[in-house]
């Protein structure tokens, strides 16, 4: 290693992930004062907390510097390239999108700030490890250097107040025997499995699945899937050729899919030895089977259909999406136990390499290849090449594949001088954990696949079916029933319609019920046996006491309210008074008499005294009559002078 990748790319590495893996959030831009100070840095450096059940939306921005020095030896090198392989770990619920859709950064060419957006509402609460694996491209030297490297970094999930049914919705949680409910899964997609218990009924059709292994079982995979990628069974790889396995899996309506997978790509036949299987409802009507010969490639597939009307088999639904019926009255838990698992590539080992890789100046020295693989496909990985091994073995893999994802494994040897030599493509189909063993191209190779629970989740729901129901006629439809006409609601014969209660005073009419809205018409809309306030017969008029025409009968308005012809001056100090106005218009006008402040058209004693209740006013002086804006002895000398003095 030229120089210590991890130590300086580690604090960025969450940011970067591949968009076909993640691209449901908002885009975002990046915080430009996120400083790198000459290293990596992630801008905040803690992610925050989040909460279940709560919306979580997040920023986040790195700057990385083209241009880096190893702490350690103190190597200066470049960063060509950063690619993102893959990230598991990821709180469920939650998703990321980076700036960069193909999830790859040019440090050396400039591109040194960048920012993801990791949203969603989480499911469940806990301390996640987000694993992210990273393939980075360094040169110093002249010389250019691959390495992957692995991260994790912490995410806290907190628990939310409340709770509630994070798994499934329910089309009625009460009702009459018999009871249809409709289920509706919320957490669906690849590597979503559920286990149903309804309290009592069952409700799934059986299917049956034989399979006989040819003479390499190994090989062998299969998968049936709902419509929503939702598992609902699988099987192999198996241990025994030539030997016959069965199974019973439990559907209900609904669009399928088998999928039958080889992993080294020649179908259930070699040798003269084909394996063979068949999928057939209750019925023995055949719903799937070995193509012509066993030799189906690397995935033989098969939808099929379950129709409603198929005979149920008496077996619990592993599918989404259920439909129950309870022909029993009583109380049931419906629970579901909903399982998110994720299947990883941990390992290949290369037992054969292929020939044509002995034309390099190297190997005429060393006589050995520097095998390595590229992974393509339904996911993008490149390993680093052993040197001078012809069977190496990659450990500490951790590449997320996709149930049912299609995967290409492609075999080079590394040279120096010349180009890398071809080794072949083999092609792969992951469908469950396992061994495997893949070929193309003369180069052999053996998958370790394993399977991880990355979430579970568990539910329960409360279902109510009545055999009778104490319920009371509702014939005007006001939500509120007849004391007097009891009902049962859960009689098949009966047509009343029915409320949940009795509190109706009178079931004739629609317009009377507990807490009705007054209608003017002189009746008893609220049932308080009282005709009250808006229930009293209307009585039309303008109703604002500041209006011309106000009528105190009137409790409806009618819009009449006039302001104009009471309108004028109602103040009797004013020169134009009117004595028959009542609503103030303000066109009240007043003589102008010197020292007259209340303006009864004469200076007397009051005014006097209304000016010595302000003397010594040092500002905003009302009564300053010599214009100094305040109140002295002139401006007492000043309203002496015209004391007695009768106003114009």
């Amino acid at each position: 290693m030229i120089f210590n990748i991890k130590r300086l790319l580690g604090a960025v590495a969450i940011l970067m992930v591949t968009a076909s893996a993640f691209s449901q959030c908002t885009s975002c831009l990046p915080d430009y004062t996120c400083v790198a100070n000459g290293y990596p840095v992630l801008c905040p450096q803690l992610l925050p907390d989040g909460t279940t059940g709560i919306v979580y939306e997040t920023t986040a921005t790195f700057n990385m510097p083209g241009t880096v020095t190893d702490p350690g030896s103190g190597v200066e090198a470049s960063l060509e390239s950063v690619t993102i392989t893959s990230i598991t770990g990821l709180p469920y619920g939650l998703t990321l999108t980076p700036s960069n859709p193909d999830g790859v950064y040019y440090p050396a060419a400039g591109e040194n700030f960048g920012c993801a957006t990791i949203c969603g509402t989480p499911l469940a609460a806990g301390q996640y490890f987000v694993n992210i694996n990273v393939t980075v491209v360094a040169s110093a030297f002249g010389f250019s250097q691959t390495v992957n490297e692995s991260f994790s970094l912490p995410l806290t999930i907190l628990q939310g107040a409340g709770g509630g049914n994070a798994s499934f919705s329910t089309s009625e949680t009460t009702g009459c025997a018999p009871l249809t409910v409709d289920v509706t899964n919320t957490i669906t997609g690849p590597g979503v499995s559920y286990t149903w218990d309804f309290g009592g009924p069952s409700s799934g059709t059986s299917l049956a699945f034989d399979i006989l292994t040819d003479d390499y079982p190994g090989e062998t995979t299969w998968l049936i899937t709902d419509e929503t990628g939702g598992i609902v069974m699988s099987g192999g790889p198996y241990a025994l050729g030539q030997t016959l396995y069965s199974e019973i899996i439990c559907v209900g309506p609904g669009n399928y899919t088998l999928s039958v997978n080889d992993s080294y790509g020649d179908g259930m036949q070699y040798g003269g030895v084909i394996g063979n299987y068949v999928l057939t409802d209750g019925a023995g009507v055949i719903l799937a089977e070995i193509v012509a010969g066993g030799n189906f490639g690397a995935q033989g597939l098969h939808p099929f259909t379950i129709a409603p009307s198929s005979a149920p088999g008496g077996c619990i639904l592993t599918t989404s999406n259920p439909t129950i019926v309870y022909d029993t009255p009583g109380t049931y838990n419906l629970s579901l136990t909903t399982t998110v698992t994720e299947l990883t590539l941990i390992g290949l080992n290369i037992t054969t390499l292929a020939g044509g890789w002995d034309g390099d100046v190297e190997e005429f020295f060393w006589g050995a290849p520097d095998p390595f693989f590229v992974m393509g496909g339904d996911a993008s990985y490149t390993s680093d090449w052993v040197g001078d091994v012809e069977t190496p073995n990659f450990t500490g893999l951790s590449i997320p594949l996709n149930y049912g994802g299609t995967y290409s494994f492609s075999f080079y040897d590394e040279d120096d001088v010349s180009a890398n030599d071809f080794l072949g493509t083999a092609n792969f189909v992951a469908s469950a954990p396992g061994e495997y063993t893949i070929n193309g191209g003369g180069t052999t190779a053996i998958l370790s696949i394993i399977e991880t629970v990355s979430a579970e989740f568990v539910d329960t729901e409360v279902i109510i079916v009545f055999e009778s129901l104490d319920v009371w006629a509702d014939i005007d439809g006001d939500g509120y029933g007849d004391l007097s006409m009891p009902v049962n609601g859960c009689d098949p014969m009966n047509t009343t319609p029915y409320a949940f209660n009795s509190e109706d005073c009178n079931d004739a009419d629609a317009l009377m019920f507990p807490g009705g809205a007054g209608t003017f018409s002189g009746i008893d809309n609220d049932c308080n046996s009282l005709v009250e306030g808006d229930e009293l017969m209307a009585v039309e008029g303008c109703m604002d006491v500041a209006s011309c025409n106000f009528n105190a009968e009137a409790n409806v308005d009618d819009g009449s309210c006039e302001y104009v012809s009471c309108a004028g001056c109602t103040d009797p100090l004013a020169i134009n008074y009117n004595p028959t106005a009542t609503l103030a218009d303000g066109s009240c006008e007043y003589t102008v008499c010197l020292g007259d402040f209340n303006n009864d058209g004469v200076v007397t004693v009051s005014d006097l005294l209304e000016l010595l209740s302000s003397f010594g006013c040092t500002s905003n002086c009302a009564n300053d009559l010599t214009g100094d804006n305040l109140v002295t002895v002139a401006d007492l000398l000043q309203i002496l002078s015209v004391f007695g003095l009768d106003c114009p």
